[in-house]
């Protein structure tokens, strides 16, 4: 059997088909004297000698690779650096390659079958310095894990850590809390390397926290300031107000990230902490505007322009026209334009003026006749209910005429008529004048001025 056995392997081994082996080598036992049984058979003794020639070759290389391996191992231990020793190492871990080797080609010879292919899976490699690794980011993702989950404790259970502006102590805690973290991470590998004594990676830590101190002196008075910044003491401070972009803004909370926000636009937004360094704030008065509008209110610009705000941003303003067109403003050249905001209330008002033959009258009857007229129109119209305010005085003794004002005071949803409710009192004084007889004078002082020019020129 174990002829056969050698046989089938040496056949595998020179490429010759099983087979032809298997057919003829049984011819053997069976003492055929046939000229092609014989020269089979002188093939199958030399297969079988080489075989056994190889198997003592693979089986003397093992012994040897055993032996030098033992030696290795003898003078790792005897070793007193650990340059030396990783240099030894690394030669150890070359000849238990070459033994692992030299088992599968011996087991492959005798069995006549390539063992390793009978195997699951190739098992890898150990590597040491790739585990210490992983031992590492392992620590750095426990440390972060405990981190986070001190950090929920202390905001459910501290007192005063959820609340909108926090104490000093508070922000103290949660200063102390991040720095341990951050130092946790940086030293938590090294004192693994360290441990495991693997000099490679302790002295790239040792680099790398050279490196983050050298960083650190050149930008140690900026994060000072900013961690006065963060502990609420320093040139900004929460719930106080501070000019940025050309706009008033409201420091909601300071953090690593800070928010502000403009509580009359309704826009918001959120910074580093670093941007913070070159503002500082100012306690904010109950009084004191935020911005000229919000978004739904009536507006008229210095040019004229009256439109309803649609859109605030911090770069734009868009306003819509009664009848339906845009108009997009940046929001500094909207502020520049002074806006006059109707949404609370506003004032309208207009003059009429009234001939000199009623100057007994103007001052007294007329003015008291004209505000009870204004006021049934307006009535009759409807904007009884949203005039809060009418006045109707005398104004002046003009050039041609005595003019009355005309004063009227109207609530904020009257804002988008503002320029109808105009016309309509200057409607309802003209009406006026007509139904009591009032005179309405053109304007006389061109005429005068050309009649005393021809009067000094003699024409």
């Amino acid at each position: 059997m174990a002829k056969y056995r050698l046989a089938a392997a040496w056949c595998r081994l020179t490429g010759v088909s099983a087979a032809v082996v298997l057919f003829f080598v049984p011819m053997i036992g069976q003492g055929q004297t046939d000229p092609a049984g014989l020269e089979t058979t002188v093939a199958a003794s030399t297969a079988d000698t080489d075989t056994l020639a190889t198997l003592i070759s693979f089986a003397k290389l093992r012994n040897e690779l055993l032996q030098d391996i033992k030696a290795l191992n003898k003078q790792i231990d005897s070793a007193e650096s650990e340059a030396e020793k990783g240099k030894l190492r690394q030669e150890l871990e070359k000849l238990e390659s070459d033994l692992r080797a030299t088992t599968r080609n011996l087991e492959n010879i005798a069995a006549g079958v390539d063992i390793s292919l009978l195997r699951a899976k190739k098992q890898e490699e150990f590597n040491f310095q790739k585990e210490i690794f992983a031992l590492a980011l392992l620590l750095v993702l426990a440390i972060l894990l405990l981190s986070r989950l001190s950090y929920a404790t202390m905001q459910r259970y501290l007192p005063g850590f959820r609340k909108k502006h926090r104490s000093f102590r508070v922000r103290l805690v949660e200063l102390v809390h991040r720095l341990f973290t951050v130092i946790m991470v940086i030293f938590g590998p090294m004192i693994v390397f360290y441990l495991v004594e693997d000099w490679v990676l302790f002295s790239l830590g040792i680099l790398l926290l050279l490196g983050i101190a050298l960083t650190l002196r050149h930008t140690l008075l900026l994060y000072w300031h900013q961690v006065q910044l963060f502990l609420n003491v320093g040139s900004v401070r929460e719930g106080e107000r501070v000019m940025m972009e050309g706009l008033p803004w409201l420091v909601e909370r300071i953090n690593i990230y800070c928010t502000f926000s403009n509580p009359v636009a309704d826009i918001s937004q959120r910074l580093p902490i670093a941007d913070l360094v070159d503002l500082k704030s100012r306690p904010a008065k109950p009084d004191e505007p935020w911005f000229p509008c919000k978004k739904g209110d009536w507006v008229i610009l210095s040019d004229g322009v009256r439109g309803r705000v649609t859109g605030i941003s911090h770069e734009l303003v868009q306003l819509v026209e009664r009848g339906g067109a845009q108009l997009t403003y940046q929001t500094g050249d909207f502020l520049a334009k002074s806006p006059r905001n109707l949404a609370t209330n506003f004032r309208i008002k207009e003059s009429l003026g009234i001939s000199y033959a009623l100057q007994k009258e103007s001052t007294t009857s007329i003015p008291e006749t004209l505000h009870h007229y204004i006021q049934q129109r307006a009535e009759q119209e409807g904007y009884g209910e949203q005039l809060l305010n009418l006045r109707v005085e005398f104004a002046q003794a003009g050039n041609s005429s005595l003019d009355l004002a005309v004063i009227a005071d109207f609530k904020g949803e009257l804002g988008d008529l503002y320029n109808r409710l105009r016309r309509a009192i200057q409607r309802w004084c003209v009406d006026a004048c007509t139904e009591y007889g009032w005179e309405i004078p053109f304007q006389q002082m061109t005429l005068h001025g050309a009649v005393a020019r021809a009067e000094l020129v003699g024409v």
